[in-house]
């Protein structure tokens, strides 16, 4: 689904794991502020310049976080967790070609994010089987 910048979106709810999947809608306008961080809050951003190593980072980016821009992840994970989703990401990489960087953001500094537009986040995908 394409984003229209002419149609009109719903009042922002709070995004939880409660309301976040709806049947038939697939994202979910998204207020960064009003997140609650559970573990730590990790946005990982990464600059891949062979398509098959871009997949690969991709494909390991979305096993550990939601895509928030096309090579921008927010990760709420713990330590362990990340130190495992780092290094998994550090053997896919060419270190001289890539580039992979992972900014630290604490509850305080979350709930002061900012943001302008529509911003839309998707949320992991739930199918529904009657």
């Amino acid at each position: 689904m394409l984003f229209q910048p002419d149609l009109e979106l719903p009042d922002p709810e709070p995004v939880d794991d409660y309301n976040r999947y709806k049947i038939g809608v697939t994202q979910s306008v998204y207020v960064p502020a009003e997140r609650e961080v559970q573990d730590m809050l990790r946005l990982v951003a990464y600059d891949i310049t062979q398509p098959r190593r871009l997949r690969r980072v991709a494909k390991t980016c979305q096993d550990y976080g939601v895509r928030v821009e096309k090579s921008v992840f927010e990760c709420d994970l713990d330590e362990a967790t990340f130190a495992t989703f780092w290094r998994e990401l550090n053997e896919e990489i060419d270190p001289d070609e890539d580039a992979l960087v992972a900014y630290r953001i604490c509850r305080t500094c979350s709930r002061e994010t900012q943001s302008a537009g529509a911003v839309v986040r998707p949320g992991k995908v739930l199918v529904y089987l009657p």
